[in-house]
């Protein structure tokens, strides 16, 4: 029991300067205000004080949320875009020896462009009707 007392007070001793600390701030403006050497009443002092101490945290705040949303943007430049589907038939040759596709006239082209509307297992039906009309 004694040493939970003792632990609290403790506690407690160790926390008052740390509260103290921000009415720290607050004192030595009201001395300053209170001196005159600002040249303004107490009020327009404290009001000056008070206004430059917050546009100096609302500056802080907006830097770092500028530094936070850079590096989000250094992050995503340096990621690979998402890959672009090519249909199988519109794909390169990977071997040299490959053959060429052959020519298509504009009706073929777009009749085989229209496949891709089709069902799934419709498409290659559809592919191998429109390449039989290849000469």
């Amino acid at each position: 029991m004694k040493k939970l007392a003792l632990m609290a007070f403790l506690g407690l001793m160790t926390s008052i300067p740390a509260m103290a600390q921000g009415d720290y701030v607050y004192e030595n403006d009201r001395r300053y205000c209170a001196s005159g050497r600002s040249g303004m009443d107490f009020n327009s002092c404290m009001w000056r004080l008070r206004n430059d101490r917050e546009r100096e945290d609302r500056r802080e705040y907006e830097r770092r949320e500028y530094e936070q949303r850079r590096e989000y943007e250094r992050r995503q430049r340096w990621q690979e875009p998402a890959p672009v589907y090519v249909p199988e038939y519109q794909r390169q040759p990977q071997y040299q020896y490959q053959q060429e596709r052959p020519k298509l006239s504009d009706m073929q082209q777009r009749a085989l462009d229209n496949c891709n509307l089709l069902a799934p297992r419709d498409q290659p039906r559809c592919r191998a009707t429109v390449m039989s009309t290849v000469r």
